[in-house]
Parts: structure tokens; sequence; C-alpha cells
């Protein structure tokens, strides 16, 4: 290689080459170009083990600034504790003409910790003796974390993996529901857990077909049950279903109630391999269920058997095939005495308006997944000598061995259906009388209270009036006993919506008294009214936050607490008398609450409180 052909660092490492021994001048084309082209840490020592050369590359690395200063220092004191004994092994091997190679961890120049893959090469004169070292060292240090790291999360997944397996084999054990695990088409048993063996008693049972541990259920169909999920993938569920099992060798079949999923195990590709079965044993709470319906019917007729009918209807397959009837219900039911009762004639008896109803609520009784009771009331046509009445049957459902009863009763309650007309008559006639009446109330006050000194009482006075009429309306237009308070709060203040000011309005749908619904309206009225006058109403950026909760915990429980905030609007001053609208809040309102109101006329605006420490919904 000439000299033209050499860049400017080879020529500057040829001349640290020369410098340090003139006996490498020969080489140092060759060996400048290899060095200045590698990222390791390249050295040359003597053959005592002295730093005689680095690459640009080892400066780097080793984070050397100035060579100068290390030049002729022992390499292996780079090494501490055993690894500077394997260092000078290395040197004392190389110097003997074999190759030596390491690992191991020495700090840079700057005291940086890192960790190396080092080779000690020979490098031989014109006779093949060494005269130099070559020393080549790798950073391998950010191998080495990566792959203790891999090594200590293999580790730990390992670990994580024993204890979950651990976990779910004792879980499986322990669970108070019967587990089993079955494989392949012929649902070999693979895994039964403690309920499970409990359940059916002591068998061989792993490693055998499903059918032949327990042979008894293939006539009752379970065995086709379970073939049907492994070839469908589609999950079952059964409820309270009977399946007789043989839990002792040689004894016989005994009657049990199961709850049981059956779920198709899937393999990777979404193949069918096993079934999982999960159910619990509900014997006896299916018997106790079953005695409980019995002497609950048997002391209702007891008890309704002097003024109801008692009916029964017998079905099978979902379809009613005959009932029957006592003397009372047949009258209340109008069949005719010549006839023989039956469920089409009972239905043609019924209103036409009522039929739905009816066929809604025998099929909600009759859903294997619902309660087993029917409560529905219907209207009997008038017929001869028969006026029009209205009905309330009830009903349980009773299972049999080969057919389903509903026994129930009816109850004539045309007295009560025509007090219920007659109620709501005349509240709708108390509704328009009270309205009336503050109207004509309205009326002569605006007739009595003329001239402009008595204007703005006369405006305050009418809107009061409506104020009243709106909370009437609350408690009247649906015939209700108690009103809702949201409902309050939104109707008082609907008139001062049309304002700039904002309501910010929050808190629970809570049930009021008649008294409550009155002086609430009022007392929301009373402070709008103020606020529009003197308040956050009167300023365009003003708001009113009103919230109310209900606490349902501690010694004072479900204690009531409101209120009223009012913000940016006009500074507040304490009025100087207190009128009707401040005793009517402070008073009136704190009466019917059976609790305690407080005004508070801070600078920022008006709060109002009000605190109640009994259940709303139970103050009369």
């Amino acid at each position: 290689m000439s000299p033209a052909t050499v860049s400017s660092a080879v020529f500057r490492m040829n001349g640290e080459l020369a410098a340090a021994d003139p006996a490498l001048v020969g080489n140092a084309d060759l060996l400048a170009a290899v060095f200045s082209g590698s990222g390791d840490c390249i050295k040359i020592l003597d053959l005592d083990g002295n730093l005689q050369f680095m690459s640009d590359g080892g400066k780097q690395v080793m984070e050397v600034d100035d060579f100068s200063g290390i030049k002729g220092c022992p390499w292996p004191d780079f090494w501490t504790g055993e690894g500077n004994d394997v260092a000078k092994a290395a040197i004392a091997s190389a110097r003997e003409g074999i190759p030596a190679r390491f690992s191991g961890s020495a700090v840079t120049v700057k005291g940086n910790p890192r960790y190396w893959d080092v080779q000690v090469l020979p490098v031989p004169g014109a006779d093949g003796k060494p005269t130099h070292l070559l020393s080549i060292s790798r950073d391998i240090t950010e191998t080495k974390l990566a792959r203790e790291e891999a090594r200590q999360l293999t580790v730990d997944l390992q670990n994580a993996a024993l204890r979950e397996a651990d976990s779910m084999r004792r879980l499986f054990e322990s669970a108070p529901s019967f587990l089993c695990t079955l494989e392949g088409p012929h649902h070999v048993v693979k895994i039964v857990n403690g309920a499970f063996s409990r359940l059916i008693g002591p068998r061989a049972m792993v490693g055998r077909p499903f059918r032949s541990v327990l042979p008894e259920l293939e006539r009752q169909q379970v065995i086709t049950l379970l073939d049907r999920v492994y070839a469908t993938g589609e999950a079952m569920t059964g409820r309270g279903e009977l399946i007789r099992l043989m839990r002792v060798e040689g004894g016989g079949e005994e009657d049990i109630f199961l709850n049981f999923v059956i779920q198709p195990i899937r393999d990777l590709q979404g193949q069918v391999t096993g079934l999982f079965i999960e159910g619990h044993d509900v014997t006896d709470l299916k018997r106790a269920e079953i005695a409980l319906r019995r002497r609950e019917l048997q002391l209702q007729l007891a008890l309704d058997s002097a003024e109801m009918g008692v009916w029964e209807a017998v079905l099978v397959n979902g379809r009613i095939v005959s009932t029957t009837e006592d003397a009372r219900a047949s009258f209340l039911l109008g069949q005719p005495a010549d006839q023989q009762p039956s469920f089409e004639t009972f239905v043609s008896r019924v209103h036409p308006d009522d039929r739905p109803a009816l066929s809604r609520s025998v099929e909600q009784a009759m859903d294997p997944l619902g309660e087993g009771h029917l409560d529905v009331e219907y209207r009997v046509l008038s017929g001869e000598n028969r006026p029009e009445r209205w009905i309330h049957a009830r009903a349980r459902v009773v299972d049999g061995k080969d057919a389903t009863r509903l026994v129930g009763t009816v109850r004539d309650i045309t007295a009560i259906k025509d007090a219920e007309s007659q109620y709501a008559l005349l509240n709708g006639e108390l509704q328009h009388r009270i309205k009336n009446t503050l109207a004509m109330v309205s009326a002569i006050a605006s007739q009595t209270l003329k001239g402009d000194a008595i204007l703005e009482q006369r405006d305050t006075f009418n809107a009061r009036l409506h104020t009243l009429a709106h909370a009437h309306d609350l408690l009247m237009g649906e015939a209700q006993e108690k009103g809702s308070i949201r409902e309050v709060i939104e109707t008082a203040l609907a008139p001062h919506r049309a304002g700039a000011a904002q309501f910010d309005i929050a808190g629970p749908d809570l049930p009021l008294s008649p008294k409550q619904t009155l002086s609430l309206a009022l007392a929301m009225h009373e402070l709008a009214t103020n606020a529009a006058k003197y308040g956050a109403l009167s300023s365009p950026n003003g708001k009113i936050v009103i919230s109310w909760d209900q606490n349902a915990n501690g010694s004072d429980a479900q204690a009531f607490a409101l209120r009223w905030e009012e913000k940016n609007g006009p500074p507040v001053v304490p009025p100087t008398r207190s009128g009707f609208g401040s005793r009517l809040i402070t008073r009136v309102l704190a009466a019917d609450f059976k609790g305690q109101v407080k005004l508070d006329y801070v600078p920022g605006g008006l709060v109002c409180t009000l605190v109640s420490r009994f259940p709303v919904e139970f103050i009369a």
C-alpha cells in the first residue's frame, strides 16, 4: 500500500505505531487501516503487558482523552480483583504464542463500569516468536444486561406460572360447585374436584368414558346432551333438573336436583376438544321450594275461601287441557249452570280489551325461569241477569309428575274499581274548584289593591298566588299524595329562567308531603324574587346553585339538607327588617320539614340552608 492511497488517519496512526516501536513500521499501513475501521478497543502491548498503542475506536469506548497519560501502564491494572489475575494469565498465555480469551468487567478511564469480551493474541516477529501482544476488547455490556434481564424474566415467568397453576389446582379442588373436565368425543374424564366426587359417590373416574362412570345417565338423555354440546360447540344450561343417581353401589337411585352448565373446550384453532361441566346440587332448595309453595297455597285458600272463589287449570306441555271451579268462582266468572267449564268458554266471557293482559300474565306464570305466580285484573262481560264486573285473579304454579297446575282464587273487585273511578272524578272536581277559588282570590286582590302606591304589593300578591296554584297542580294533576322535590323547584323557578342568570340544580329526586310541597314552592319563589330584585338574578353574570342530599349513614339516618347559594351578583347587604318572605322561609319551611332554616347575607351572595333531622319521605 503506497502512501498516496492511505488516508490522513492512517498516516497519523503510522506515526503513533512508529513512535511505539520502529519494528512495527513495516505493517503499519495494514494495521492502521484495520484499526481505524473497528469499533472495538484494539490495543498493542509489549510482552510484559504494558500498554503501547490504542486504536481510535478503543479510545472512544474507553473514554480516553489523552492516550499519553496511560501509555506504558500495565494493562492488567485496568482489571480488579479476580479479573486482574485472569488478564495476567491471558498475557502469559499469549506470550507463549497461545491466544487467550476471557470476559469480565472493567471500568473506563472516567470510571464507568463496562463488561468486555477480550482476546489476547501474540504478534509474531520474523523468527515466529511473539514480539508484541494484540488485545482486542469488545464492549458487550448491553448484551450482557439484556441476557441477564431475559434470564431473570424467564425465571420470574416460570415461577409465576407455577404459582398460578398451583393456585388454580387448589381453587379447582376446593370449589363449592362440582367441576369436571371431559376429553374427546367419548367424553373421557380428565379432572374432577372433591364436590363432584361427593356428588356421585366413590367411583373410578379419571381416564374412563363418562358413560361407563355413570351408566344410569344413559337412559336419562344426559349422554345425548354431552354429545350435542361437543358436536355443536354451543353451551347448554340446566336449572333445577331432576337427575337420578346411584350414589351407593348396590343401592337404589336417588332423585337429585341440579343447576349446571356444560361448556365446550376449544383448542387454539377453535376446534372443540372436550367439555367442562360445572354446577350445584340444589336438591334441598328445590324440595323446600315445593313444600313452601304448597303451604302458601293451603294458607291462602284457608284465609280467602269465605270471600273468594277457587279454581284450577291443568296444563300439559304448556297447554291448558281442563279447568275446574267451585260454585263461587263459577258465579263470579259468569259460568252458565248448564255448561261444562272450559278455558275457551272462560276466555270468551273476558272483556276483549283485557284478554291480552290475561294471556301475558298466564305466559309469565308458566315461564320456567319465572316465579310461577299469576296476579291479574280483568272484566267479565255482562250476561243474563249479570252486570259487567271486575275480577281479581291470583294463582300459583304447582308442578307435578305428569302435568302442571295453576291453582288460585278469584275475587269480585267491582266496588273497588267503582270507588277508584269516583275518587278520580271527585279529585278532578276538587282540583277544578281549588283553581277557580284561587282565580277568584286573584280577581278580588286585583280589584281591591288598586292604585300606584300598592302596585308592587299587588304584583307580589299575584305572584305568590300563581306559585301556590302551580304547587297545587303538582299535587292534584295525577291525584298524587306526594310531590317530587325536583318538579317543585323547577316549577317555582320557571318564570325566572328567561333571564340571563344561570341555575345549577342537582340532587336526588325525593318525594315530599303535600305540606312540604307547598312550603318549598313558596320558599323557592320568594328566594328567586328577592334574587331578581337585589341578588344574583339582577346581574347578567349572576348564578344560583341549588343542591340537596339525603345522608343514609350514621346516627342521623337519612338526614336531609338543602342549600341555595347566589354567586356573581351585586354585594349583599343584610336587610334592616324581616318581611313576609323571610318569615315564610325561616318559619314555615322549617316547620314543615321539622328542621332549621338559616339565611346568611355574605358579601358574595345570599346563602339559604335547610337541615332536617328526619327522613323526607316519612314527614307527614
